[in-house]
């Protein structure tokens, strides 16, 4: 029988997981630019993930909780950041944070280096005891999971790869849903996701995407 009959797409990258992602400090990320996303706090107090850098300037300037200064970046919440965007006469809401409190997440791995074939999230040998981390001087190290291993995804931050092994993000606007007899979650760009939040944008509701539950990986 001919060999093509039984020919069939390579469909395997679309379960292939994204690469863990690390905190990197500001201060060493040389390609830090307007709209990165930063997380922000005081090492052993708290950390805020998902702030947006609004200018490409650092100033000098007084820190309320040491009283010494720091070189700060100006950082705003995502909502002021993408709604400041899509109306530039906003004014948007921000504040001057100490450089060296601020990291960016970045994907690990080398150019070159195979991709993951198992997720140390994903091993069910693992327990919650194994996030306890020896101290919280820096934000966590974040490690992919597929999405149905994730519980709710509405409102979180999903990753989803295409042919050419290139990586998206968006954010789940749906929980699990039948579309058309296949599994999927909807999802929006990000910035989308904080305009709807704001008011109704007819332009954007045509970029709500159904995307196959296998192709979406969350982290935790």
């Amino acid at each position: 029988m001919d060999a093509d009959f039984f020919a069939f797409e390579d469909v395997t990258w679309q379960t292939v997981p994204p690469p863990a992602r690390h905190p990197v400090p500001a201060a060493y990320v040389p390609d830090l630019d307007v709209g990165d996303e930063l997380t922000i706090g005081l090492p052993n107090r708290y950390f805020i993930d998902g702030q947006v850098l609004l200018r490409p300037e650092r100033e000098v300037v007084d820190f309320s909780d040491d009283g010494t200064l720091h070189e700060s970046l100006a950082v705003c919440a995502p909502l002021h950041y993408w709604t400041w965007k899509a109306s530039p006469s906003r004014n948007p809401v921000m504040q001057w944070w100490p450089v060296e409190y601020a990291w960016a997440y970045r994907d690990a791995g080398a150019p070159g280096e195979s991709a993951p074939t198992a997720l140390d999230a994903m091993d069910e040998q693992r327990s919650w005891l194994d996030r306890v981390r020896l101290d919280a001087s820096q934000p966590p190290v974040l490690l992919p999971v597929p999405v149905r291993e994730a519980g709710a995804l509405t409102g979180r931050a999903l990753r989803s790869r295409n042919p050419a092994g290139e990586w998206f993000w968006f954010v789940g606007v749906s929980e699990p849903v039948d579309v058309h007899g296949e599994i999927c979650v909807q999802v929006v760009p990000s910035s989308h996701w904080w305009l709807h939040q704001v008011g109704y944008y007819s332009e954007l509701q045509d970029k709500v995407r159904s995307v196959p539950l296998h192709r979406l990986f969350a982290y935790v």
